[in-house]
């Protein structure tokens, strides 16, 4: 069974450290994990591989406030420019703001499944890997 390629974007050295290591100790799969410090850094990757698909993630967290380009213009810029993979796999906001704003521009993108509020636990993350296989089947 091929790794599972999953993708977070994410500013905080401590949420990435803990998301990645939960992910490397997932049992029921392998899973290969790309992480990028900044929106930025994120969009130059993916405009890098624009012509390999196979090399686009499979799963993406992305969280909403950091520097350089934030979470809602790096999704933007995705749509915007065709990048058709990020409507087309599961899709997460991963954050610590509560606010009503950010939870309704959420909303605004039917392809993003779901708004997560940090901390997220590794019970959080396999549920929804669990169910990423599911929806594989």
């Amino acid at each position: 069974m091929n790794p599972i390629r999953v993708t977070l974007v994410e500013d905080n050295a401590i949420f990435c450290f803990l998301f990645k290591k939960f992910l490397e100790d997932y049992p029921s799969r392998k899973i290969v994990v790309e992480v990028f410090s900044d929106g930025k850094k994120a969009w130059d990757h993916f405009v890098s591989i624009q012509g390999q698909p196979e090399l686009f993630p499979q799963m993406i967290f992305i969280d909403i406030n950091m520097p350089f380009m934030n979470g809602w213009e790096l999704i933007e810029n995705l749509v915007v420019n065709d990048f058709n993979f990020i409507k087309e796999i599961p899709s997460y906001i991963v954050s610590s703001s509560k606010s009503s704003l950010d939870i309704g521009k959420f909303k605004e993108y039917k392809f993003i499944k779901d708004y997560i509020i940090k901390p997220i636990d590794r019970e959080g993350i396999y549920a929804i890997l669990d169910k990423y296989q599911e929806d594989l089947l």
